[in-house]
C-alpha cells in the first residue's frame, strides 16, 4: 500500500503533467499569435520559432516526465522554458511600435500580463516555489525593462501629480511603476498561497484516502464505506444488538507445522494463506473482526446492510474450501505439505458497534455466538468434515446446500449443543 507520501507525490505527478500540456498549447499559440499582431518579419519569425521550439522542449519535458524521474528539475525547467519564452515580448512590441521614434518607456508600460498566466499555471503542480519562482521573475523583468527605460536620455520621469503623462504620453511615472510591481507581487503571493492552501488539502485528502484503503483490509468494501461515511453517532463507544452469522477457521496441525518451519516461513505461510481467505469473505460481503494466530474470526450482517448474511456465510465457506484446495495444489507443485482447515458457523445475537474510548476504538462484536461459532469449529476434530455449522444457519439461509447431519455433539462449556450439519461443496461432489 502506498504512502500519503507517495499519493502525494502522484498527484504532483498528475499536476505538473497538465502544466506541461498547457505549456505545449500556449507556447505554440505564443509563436502562432506572433504572426497575426506582430509587426515585422524579423519579429514574426523570432516570436513562432521560439513558440514551436518551446513547445517541443516542453514535449521532451513531457516524455521525461513519463519516466517519474527529477520531477523536480522538470517543474523548474517549465518554468524557465515558459519564462523564457515570453520575456522578449515587450522588446518586440517596442521594435514593431517604433524604436527610432518611440523611447525605451514603452517598455515598462507593456508588462508582462502572461507571466501571471504563467504563475497561475504552475499552481497545478501544487508546488508553490513554481509560482513563486515565477513572481520572482517577472518582478526581475519588470526591474530589468525599467532600467531599459530610464537608459535612453528620450526617456524622462513623469509629473507627480498625475499618471497620465504615464499613460498616454512618453514619460515614466515612478509611482505607477510601484503600483505594477506591487500588484504582480501580490497576484504571484496570492496564486503561490492558493497552491499552498491546495496542497495542504491534497494532503489532508491523500491521509483520508489512505484510512479508507486500511479500512478495506479488515472489512469488506461495503462496510469500510459505510464506516468512513459514518456520522459522529456512528464513531462513539456503544453499539446495538443485532443478529448475526459468525465465521471461525481454523488450520488443522499448525502448532507443529509452524515450528517447523520457523518464524519467515511461518508469517508468509499465513500471509499466502489469510490473503486468499479475507478475499472470498470480502467478496461476501463480510468482515474480518480478527485474524487468531492462524485462524480468523469473520462476521456477515454486522452493519444490517445485507439481509442475506446466513447464505452468504455458506457460500463463503464454500468458497473458502476451494480457495483452499487450489492453494494446495500450489503447494503440491511446490513440493509442500498440504493444508487442512476446519470452519464453524453459528447465527445469533451479538453487540454490534465500537469498543473502548474515543482516541482509541475497535469495531467488534461481542456474544455467545462468537464462543459457539468457535466450538463448532473444533467440532470438525470429531466429525472429520471442513465446514460445521448449526442447523439454525442453514435454517436461517433458506437456500438449497447440501448438507449431512452430524447431530447434537458435546461442545465444550456448551449447556445445550445445536443440531450440527456439515457443508458439503456440490461442485467437489
Amino acid at each position: 500500500m502506498d504512502g500519503p507520501a507517495a499519493l502525494l507525490r502522484e498527484r504532483e505527478l498528475q499536476g505538473l503533467r497538465w502544466f506541461l500540456f498547457a505549456m505545449v498549447g500556449a507556447t505554440l499559440t505564443w509563436g502562432i499569435g506572433g504572426l497575426i499582431f506582430i509587426s515585422g518579419e524579423a519579429g514574426k519569425a523570432f516570436l513562432l520559432a521560439t513558440g514551436v521550439f518551446a513547445a517541443a522542449i516542453n514535449a521532451g519535458l513531457l516524455v521525461l516526465l513519463a519516466r517519474r524521474r527529477a520531477m523536480e528539475l522538470i517543474g523548474f525547467a517549465t518554468v524557465v522554458v515558459a519564462f523564457v519564452t515570453i520575456a522578449p515580448s515587450p522588446l518586440l512590441e517596442w521594435q514593431a511600435a517604433g524604436i527610432d521614434r518611440i523611447p525605451a518607456a514603452y517598455v515598462i508600460k507593456t508588462g508582462v500580463p502572461a507571466a501571471l498566466v504563467v504563475c497561475a499555471l504552475s499552481a497545478l503542480t501544487l508546488r508553490p516555489r513554481y509560482p513563486l519562482m515565477v513572481t520572482g521573475l517577472t518582478l526581475a523583468y519588470q526591474l530589468f525593462l525599467l532600467a531599459v527605460a530610464f537608459d535612453d536620455p528620450r526617456t524622462v520621469l513623469a509629473s507627480e501629480a498625475t499618471w497620465q503623462e504615464h499613460v498616454m504620453d512618453q514619460d515614466v511615472h515612478l509611482g505607477k511603476v510601484a503600483h505594477s510591481l506591487g500588484l504582480t507581487a501580490a497576484t504571484g503571493l496570492s496564486i503561490v498561497l492558493v497552491a499552498w492552501v491546495a496542497r495542504q488539502t491534497v494532503r489532508r485528502a491523500v491521509a483520508l484516502e489512505q484510512a479508507n484503503s486500511q479500512l478495506r483490509r479488515y472489512f469488506s468494501p461495503e462496510v469500510a464505506d459505510r464506516i468512513a461515511e459514518a456520522d459522529v453517532d456512528f464513531m462513539r463507544p456503544g453499539g446495538r444488538v443485532r443478529n448475526i452469522v459468525v465465521l471461525v477457521s481454523d488450520l488443522a496441525g499448525f502448532t507443529p507445522m509452524s515450528r517447523a518451519l520457523g518464524p519467515d516461513a511461518t508469517l508468509k505461510l499465513l500471509a499466502e494463506y489469510q490473503a486468499r481467505m479475507t478475499a472470498v469473505i470480502f467478496a461476501e460481503g463480510g468482515s474480518v473482526d480478527k485474524f487468531l494466530g492462524d485462524g480468523i474470526l469473520a462476521t456477515f450482517g454486522t452493519t444490517g446492510i445485507r439481509p442475506d448474511a446466513p447464505s452468504r456465510a455458506i457460500r463463503a465457506a464454500i468458497r473458502m474450501v476451494r480457495a483452499l484446495a487450489e492453494l494446495n495444489a500450489e503447494r503440491a507443485a511446490r513440493r509442500q505439505p498440504a493444508l487442512e482447515q476446519r470452519i464453524g458457523l453459528d447465527i445469533g445475537p451479538a453487540l454490534v458497534g465500537n469498543v473502548g474510548s474515543a482516541e482509541r476504538l475497535e469495531f467488534t462484536v461481542i456474544g455467545n455466538v462468537v464462543n459457539l461459532a468457535s466450538r463448532i469449529e473444533q467440532a470438525c476434530k470429531i466429525t472429520g468434515d471442513a465446514v460445521l455449522a448449526s442447523r439454525a444457519v442453514v435454517d436461517a439461509a433458506g437456500t438449497s446446500v447440501a448438507t449431512l447431519e452430524r447431530g447434537s455433539l458435546p461442545l465444550p462449556g456448551v449447556e445445550n449443543p445445536p443440531e450440527l450439519l456439515a457443508i458439503v461443496d456440490e461442485g467437489e461432489r
